[in-house]
């Protein structure tokens, strides 16, 4: 069964007219801004950040790293055993801004500060923690924290352990 020939014409005839119409100005709408995820002034975050040294040897836990004991006697850390405090470096950081730190094994840590990201009535702070040995980077993270709360990272070896840094930060007012 054929095409009718009408109808292939029908088509063809309506396709090349709308080629030949003339051009008609549309309208259109300006696509709608991005909203800035930071609704208030980035201000300054103040940071602690607690370089750890974690080993399976031995059973002891630094008063000092008190605040941190329910994240490093977790399931997260339980095959080690002895935490100790080797530093710790108080960092205040203006919003768009980054401060470094010394980690052990001649690394350069980076901690910067992107703003707030409040979100369900919380304080919320955007960070971004860079591990460097020299140019190369070993570690870039980025993170969202509530104000007040700590992350750990935890991995690079150190001295038959682990380096575990414990940061705390809250919006400076």
């Amino acid at each position: 069964m054929g095409k009718s020939v009408i109808g292939q014409w029908t088509w063809r005839l309506l396709f090349a007219g709308l080629l030949v119409l003339p051009k008609v100005a549309v309208a259109q709408i300006d696509p709608p801004k991005a909203v800035p995820v930071e609704a208030k002034p980035a201000s300054k975050a103040t940071c602690s950040v607690r370089v750890i040294h974690a080993t399976a040897n031995g059973n002891e836990f630094d008063a000092r790293l008190e605040p941190l004991r329910p994240q490093l006697k977790g399931q997260a850390f339980q095959s080690f055993s002895r935490f100790s405090l080797i530093k710790q470096h108080e960092l205040s950081i203006a919003g768009g801004a980054s401060q470094n730190f010394e980690v052990p094994g001649e690394h350069q840590g980076v901690l910067s500060y992107e703003g707030r990201a409040d979100s369900g009535g919380k304080q919320r702070l955007r960070l971004r923690l860079e591990i460097q040995d020299g140019a190369a980077k070993l570690l870039s993270t980025k993170f969202v924290i509530n104000g007040g709360g700590t992350v750990m990272q935890a991995g690079m070896k150190y001295d038959k352990g682990v380096l575990v840094l414990g940061i705390t930060c809250r919006i400076a007012s």
